[in-house]
């Protein structure tokens, strides 16, 4: 059918100038939303890829966990490893200073100069249940910089006096007691931060799923003072422990974890060298039981909570919201005849020397509740538990990555403020980078087109980016632009405008 309109042109005719004409359309559409899209502020502080934030188009891109180097145990004050063992607390930089506090009970202090060679300082701390520590570096009282908390608790549990207990300190070693802050049953440490993005103290532990195997959940609590009663919802007065109706969680294990399994330590750790990063290196518990593991070999006779505990990696932006990179390891437990073999538990916190970070973890060497795997590994490892290190490289947890036969991302309209654009990334020998700027259409800028780009290849933990011989982009400082990676072979871990 041939139509003509009142304007005198053929239906026909019309339909197929809009057709012709709809790639443009398109295009302009597409234009149009990209400009309106709102810009994402990043200033001049460091902003890392955890996850898809500065992803928004992409070929052959994979946002991939990296794992830790194991280095072995920490090392005693003449090199040799370390005999300590016991819970690790939390691991805090003071004055240049690095403090491992240890203990599932009465806490002790290790000190280090380099993060691996660590000396008790003959001091005992002797408080409760699991206790854990906090460096208040926005506290403006120094009497109280340090705050410790720590469950207190008598059998049968008694909800009028029993619970979290919190106090301070101004050296970490010499505590005043405020009270009781939390009446429930948590046997899971309490990590404490302060978030500067609310402008509020976090505090990440345990909130308990009765009707479940599967119990343990990572819950948040959020205060204005962590040595204030902390706030929670009402629940059932005859539970003893945190539930979901006091605290909902903010972290489960899900159906793509083992069936028998929780999560039961979180290690939270609010990243300090970059923007909006939260990390939680969560002790992933798999359960066994008499049925499922009639092999295992009971110390005391009797069947306990026995099981397997690795350390894995969550990210968050906001400390709400979590994405598990993957369900591997973050580094691998131990051989059978290795210290560590079967069990580990991260402590919270981070320390950093130079290009690198150090994390702690502990091992029993048994599983959960002391258990043996198989008879034939009771006496295949000549030495049980320790406290290990473990070394990241700086911003290295999650990168995007492109293989061999190379690809590209375009990050969203940013909005920066700095003179230069450095870049962590790792090429290796056989890798390139390219930068392109564009503005917030997607338009290449003059000079710093890929044209103009000077190769970028290697492993660089603060690399410049040039454009014949130029690396100062201030004059696009508070506009809306993208960048645009072209890369082959490449581990791009973060990218930071500077004014130096």
């Amino acid at each position: 059918m041939n139509v003509t309109l009142r304007s005198g042109i053929r239906f026909s005719t019309l339909l197929t100038r809009i057709r012709s004409t709809w790639p443009l359309l398109s295009l302009a559409l597409s234009v149009s939303g990209a400009a309106a899209e709102a810009p994402v502020a990043v200033g001049s502080r460091k902003q890392l890829f955890i996850d898809q934030r500065f992803i928004a188009t992409q070929r052959n891109v994979e946002l991939r966990q990296n794992g830790a180097q194991k280095l072995g145990l920490i090392l005693d004050e003449h090199g040799k490893p370390s005999l300590e063992t016991g819970h690790t607390s939390r691991v805090i930089e003071d004055q240049g200073r690095v403090r491992l506090y240890v203990g599932a009970g009465d806490l002790y202090v290790l000190e280090s100069d380099d993060g691996l060679r660590f000396k008790r300082v003959g001091r005992s701390l002797g408080r409760g249940e699991l206790p854990t520590i906090f460096l208040d570096r926005h506290e403006s009282n120094p009497a109280r910089r340090y705050k410790l908390f720590w469950l207190q608790t008598k059998i049968p549990f008694d909800p009028k006096t029993d619970g979290i207990f919190a106090a301070y300190s101004a050296d970490g070693y010499e505590f005043a007691t405020v009270g009781r802050v939390l009446p429930f049953l948590i046997d899971n440490p309490a990590i404490v931060d302060w978030d500067e993005r609310l402008g509020q103290y976090v505090i990440f532990t345990r909130t308990f799923d009765y009707s479940s195997e599967n119990q343990r959940r990572v819950t948040r609590l959020v205060t204005a003072d962590p040595l204030q009663p902390w706030p929670y919802q009402p629940g059932d007065p005859k539970q003893e422990r945190l539930t979901l109706a006091n605290a909902p969680p903010v972290l489960s294990a899900d159906s793509e974890d083992h069936p028998h399994s929780d999560i039961y330590y979180n290690a939270a750790t609010l990243y300090p060298w970059a923007q909006d990063v939260y990390l939680m290196f969560t002790a992933q518990f798999r359960h066994f039981s008499p049925e499922r593991n009639p092999y295992v070999r009971p110390p005391r006779q009797h069947w306990e909570d026995f099981g397997l505990l690795e350390i894995q990696l969550a990210t968050s932006r906001d400390g709400v919201h979590w994405r598990r990179p993957t369900r591997e390891p973050y580094f691998p437990t131990g051989l059978a005849d290795e210290w560590d073999r079967w069990y580990a538990v991260m402590a919270p916190g981070i320390v950093r020397r130079g290009n690198y970070l150090y994390q702690y973890y502990c091992s029993t060497g048994r599983t959960h509740d002391s258990a043996f795997l198989r008879p034939e590994y009771e006496k295949s490892a000549e030495r049980l538990g320790g406290i290990g290190v473990v070394r990241q490289r700086l911003d290295g947890f999650v990168s995007a990555d492109v293989d061999h036969r190379g690809g590209w991302l375009e990050t969203p309209p940013l909005v920066f403020a700095g003179k230069e654009l450095r870049l962590n990334l790792d090429t290796g020998a056989m890798g390139t980078a390219w930068v392109e700027l564009r503005d917030a259409s997607g338009r290449s800028l003059p000079g710093f087109t890929l044209a103009d780009c000077e190769e970028i290849a290697g492993n660089f933990i603060d690399q410049k980016v040039y454009w014949k011989g130029r690396s100062d982009v201030s004059a696009l400082a508070g506009q809306a632009i993208r960048i645009h990676f072209k890369l082959s072979r490449t581990k791009l871990y973060g990218f930071q405008f500077l004014t130096e």
